[in-house]
């Protein structure tokens, strides 16, 4: 798993109250989904902005050059079947949902059996991650235990009845960085060692997170069977 620091600027995909980024009230499909939908590996993009995958279906908050649908996802992906996706990825995106339990049912229900979903959101130990007032919901370690009914990789246990999604995590790994040379360098060592094993991942995040931030984190997971 590549885990170099995104360096991207934050993505259009949900971003609130800005003029020119009004929720939509209703998705609007701007393009035919079925050829897409039909292909072998369907692969979707929320947030894709003015750039995406070839053959992905891409979800944004405006219509944009090669968005196919124009919707708030914090109100659900009604255009897509269930268990009609492969792959879904999302790239400094869910930390700004408003309504993340929305969001990972439906991701749920769309994700075929072994379906996947990867996402890259900023670490919440990561000073930069409260500079930006349109981030809404932290993660950490155990943001998708509370989603997590069984098979959950941490010994830490976090309440996870407060809802009905059930995702499979299949990783978690925390990603190092910094503007300067040297801590940049001295940080990818401690990227190695804390990602070795989960016990490693929540000593870090309970005794070193606030003195060493990690930049982001990015985590697989996909349905429950």
């Amino acid at each position: 798993m590549e885990l170099e620091p995104a360096n991207l600027p934050t993505p259009v995909g949900v971003v609130p109250n800005h003029p020119r980024m009004q929720m939509p009230d209703a998705p609007r499909v701007l393009t035919h989904l079925g050829p897409l939908l039909a292909k072998p590996h369907v692969l979707v993009e929320i947030g894709c902005g003015p750039v995406k995958k070839p053959d992905a279906i891409g979800i944004d908050v405006l219509a944009l050059p090669g968005v196919d649908v124009v919707c708030d996802v914090n109100k659900g992906l009604p255009f897509l079947p269930d268990a009609s996706v492969d792959r879904i990825e999302a790239v400094h995106v869910f930390e700004h949902l408003t309504d993340l339990e929305t969001v990972l049912r439906e991701v749920t229900r769309v994700l075929k059996p072994a379906g996947e979903c990867r996402i890259r959101v900023p670490y919440f130990a990561n000073p930069h991650y409260y500079s930006d007032y349109t981030h809404k919901t932290p993660w950490g370690l155990y943001t998708l235990g509370y989603f997590c009914k069984d098979g959950w990789p941490y010994r830490r246990k976090v309440p996870n009845f407060y809802n009905d999604v059930q995702v499979r995590v299949v990783s978690q790994k925390l990603v190092f960085s910094s503007m300067f040379l040297v801590p940049k360098l001295l940080k990818k060592a401690v990227q190695a060692v804390v990602n070795l094993h989960p016990r490693t991942q929540e000593f870090y995040e309970e005794i070193l997170c606030w003195q060493v931030p990690a930049s982001e984190l990015v985590l697989v997971f996909g349905r429950r069977a």
